[in-house]
């Protein structure tokens, strides 16, 4: 009986391909994104300092302003949303989320704006590199 070569040996420890979605994907980390601004609007009910150079959501007038995104993912043409309170910043956050979840097109829209994003921080990383 012929024993294993080495490649034979490595190749019994193969495991499947990845599925299309990991966590790298866009989709993924902006699904995680959301999740954070839900907690980060639990806290600020809770009466926690937030930080308002992360939040989605701010104050305007008496209730707040929110928008889906760093950039602000547009929903149709709009990309500002009113809420009245911290439930309701929270309720659009979630709504926000079942929407992309459905929509090919914004799934699109955040992968565009992700790679823009990437190449923008790497083009300023070059930058900043003495030559």
């Amino acid at each position: 009986m012929a024993t294993k070569s080495l490649m034979d040996q490595f190749i019994a420890f193969a495991a499947p391909a990845q599925n299309t979605i990991t966590d790298r994907d866009p989709v993924a980390v902006f699904f995680r994104k959301i999740d954070r601004q839900i907690a980060l609007a639990r806290e600020a009910k809770d009466g926690k300092d937030t930080n308002a150079r992360v939040a989605w959501f701010k104050r305007d007038g008496s209730g707040y302003r929110l928008k889906i995104g760093r950039e602000g993912l547009k929903f149709g043409e709009h990309q500002w949303f009113r809420a009245d309170s911290l439930d309701d910043v929270i309720e659009r956050l979630s709504m926000a989320r079942q929407v992309i979840e459905a929509s090919d097109p914004l799934k699109a829209q955040i992968a565009t704006n992700s790679k823009a994003r990437s190449e923008r921080m790497q083009g300023s990383r070059k930058a900043k590199k003495p030559a």
